[in-house]
This record gives structure tokens, sequence and C-alpha cells, in this order.
């Protein structure tokens, strides 16, 4: 099962959650290692969402490290991500393996129920977790990679007052690690989300609204907005599904809205040393994918409307801390806007991926 950061230790508790960890000098700490490789039936050309997957090369995927610490009063989190990292340069696009502080959040305990927390704060929104050793498959759906917004700097305020309700609300201004404000021009942003525990379901609805820029050049005022609902059900310790709505929209001041939505379906059932995953995306509104993400040349599904994924995996659980991963995965437009490995547009895509992780 796959859940944001935020939302872990919570869950962990109420649904009984075995990740793995190590007590360091006080501190919690998680981390992992990732390793893949990929047959694209895109060849060298691009393939919509896939994470800079290159075909038929070995990758270095990435590595995070993650720190907790909980006190009566305090509750910390720190995560760390190191992966190889493409930027420009006077000489053209290079390379380089980049640590960053990706995630930092700090909370104050008013009361047992009640904490005030800062820092650069992971959206709530998503039930796929940032990391990997977390989820039933190794590559991330397509709405958690374009539609749902990833970090802001701000304050949240969080209430939970049983295992039936947790409620957040968050308040960002300017980062380059979310959607909003991703350019740190003046952002003004929202963000208030639910989630508990109801017998056998655990769910969640969240919404994230704002503005980006302050209307005048060369920072236009664009108007956004990102919604989360899933919900996850419980046929036994070993059988989960979960079904999730995602929608993101964009208006920039006097053009029209760009708008797409996600409907995804997910089983998991885990069995000996096997876990097996089931993934189903319908995309409605595809083709708006770039200019959501601000990309000026096609990336994604530019000129489709419907896209439909479907994602098979079988993770090989060898030992307590590695994972083997056999996954593939099959893209199907409504219009040929995607390309094959001979150049020629075609309406479907397909990819395998074998991918390897270790953590503790």
């Amino acid at each position: 099962m796959r859940l944001k950061i935020i939302s872990l230790p919570i869950i962990a508790t109420l649904w009984g959650l075995n990740a793995s960890a190590t007590d360091v000098a006080g501190l919690t700490v998680k981390g992992e290692a990732s390793f893949d490789y990929n047959f694209l039936s895109s060849g060298e050309n691009t393939y919509p969402a896939v994470g800079g997957a290159l075909n038929e090369q070995y990758r270095f995927n990435q590595a995070q490290l993650q720190l907790t610490k909980e006190t009566d009063e305090l509750s910390f989190l720190a995560r760390l991500n190191y992966q190889p990292t493409s930027y420009q340069t006077t000489a053209g696009t290079s390379q380089a393996n980049i640590g960053t502080l990706d995630q930092l959040e700090l909370y104050y305990k008013f009361t047992p129920t009640f904490s005030v927390g800062f820092g650069r704060l992971c959206s709530t929104l998503g039930f796929e977790s940032l990391l990997k050793s977390e989820n039933v498959f190794y590559s991330n759906s397509v709405s958690y990679q374009t539609i749902l917004p990833g970090y802001g700097e701000g304050l949240r305020a969080r209430y939970n007052p049983g295992e039936w309700l947790t409620v957040s609300l968050s308040t960002y201004n300017r980062s380059t690690y979310n959607l909003f404000g991703d350019d740190y021009t003046t952002t003004k942003t929202t963000e208030a989300s639910a989630t508990g525990v109801a017998g056998r379901f655990l769910w969640f609805a969240g919404y994230q609204w704002g503005t980006d820029g302050d209307g005048t050049a060369p920072n236009p005022k664009v108007d956004k907005s990102s919604g989360n609902v899933w919900t996850t059900y419980k046929f036994s310790d070993d059988f989960l599904f979960t079904a999730s709505y995602d929608n993101r929209t964009r208006k920039q001041d006097g053009s029209t809205m760009n708008y797409t939505q996600s409907v995804l379906g997910q089983l998991s059932y885990a069995f000996q040393w096997h876990t097996l995953g089931l993934r189903y995306e319908a995309l409605l509104g595809a083709g708006e994918l770039d200019a959501l993400n601000g990309l000026s040349t096609p990336t994604y599904y530019r000129g489709a409307d419907k896209v439909q994924v479907w994602s098979v995996v079988d993770k090989f659980n060898l030992s307590e801390h590695f994972n083997l991963y056999v996954e593939y995965r099959h893209d199907g437009a409504d219009q040929a806007v995607l390309t094959n490995s001979k150049g020629d547009a075609t309406k479907e895509l397909h990819m395998i991926t074998l991918g390897a992780l270790a953590y503790f």
C-alpha cells in the first residue's frame, strides 16, 4: 500500500504496518536505494511519465534517507533524496548526482490531538508513498507524477481526535518543489484534507487551491487547483483494493482553463514471498498535461483526450531488506500521439521494468 509520508505514522499505528527502521541516537531512520533496467517500446523516443527511464540501460534510480523523532511536545521529519539530476548550463544540459533535503517538517504539539508545524512540507494528497519500499509497485502512477502536487514551504495545523479522523490545514508560499510557485513567484496556496479509518476502510479527501504570480510581467496570474479522493478496503492482511480520483486545473488570465482528471483502481495480494499487483488508470484530458506542467514541447500525451494505463507487477520479497520487481505497463491513447521505436506515430506503447530495491 502506498501512502504519502505525512500519513504514514498515523496509518502505521492504525493498521499495524511493519516498515523497516533503525534507531540511531534516538532518531528513527529509514533508508533505501533502487536500481533498474527498462525495456521501452518507444526506444530512444519519449515515453510519457516514466521517471527518466531510458531504453535498455542500467540506471541508478535514487537513494533516500528518512529521519523521524517523536517526543511528547515535538514531532520531526526530514527526508534526503539523492538521484541523478539534469540541469541547464551555458554549454547545454548536464547531469550530476545531487543530494537534496526534499522534506523537512517540525511540529509542536499543543495538546495530544492538536499540533502546528512548519518547514518544507509534503502535500497530503495522494495514496502513494515517496518511499518505494512502502509501495506495491516499483513505478509511480501517471497521476502521481503529473497531476498531484509535491512540496510547499509554509505552515500546517493538524487535528487528530482519534483513529476515525485526522484533519490538516496548510498554507504555502514560494517553493520550486510544489505545483504552486514552481518558479519562485508570489504564491498564495491553501490545502485542506481529512483521513481516517472506518472498519476495513481507510479513506482520504483533500483539495489544494491558490494563485501563482502577481499579475505583472513576467509573473502572470495563474489560478490552480488539485483534488484527490481515495479509499482502501482491507479484505485481509494480504489482500487490498484501492480506488482513487484525482483532478487538476490551471487557468492563466485571459486564457482558457486546462483540466485533467484521473480514475485509478489497484489490487494487491501478498502470498509466501511474492506480492502481486494490478493497477488501472484512466486519464481524461490527458492532452492538457503539458500545459498544466508549463511545458512548451510535447512530453506527455499532447493531442489525446483519453488515455488508459494498465500496470502489472510481481514483487519478489527475497529478504526483509531486499526486493526484486518485474513490472509491465501498457499505455493506450484515443489518438496516435505516441511514438514507437521506429519513430512512427502510434496509439499504444508498453514497457517492462526490472527493478531492485535495498532498504532498512
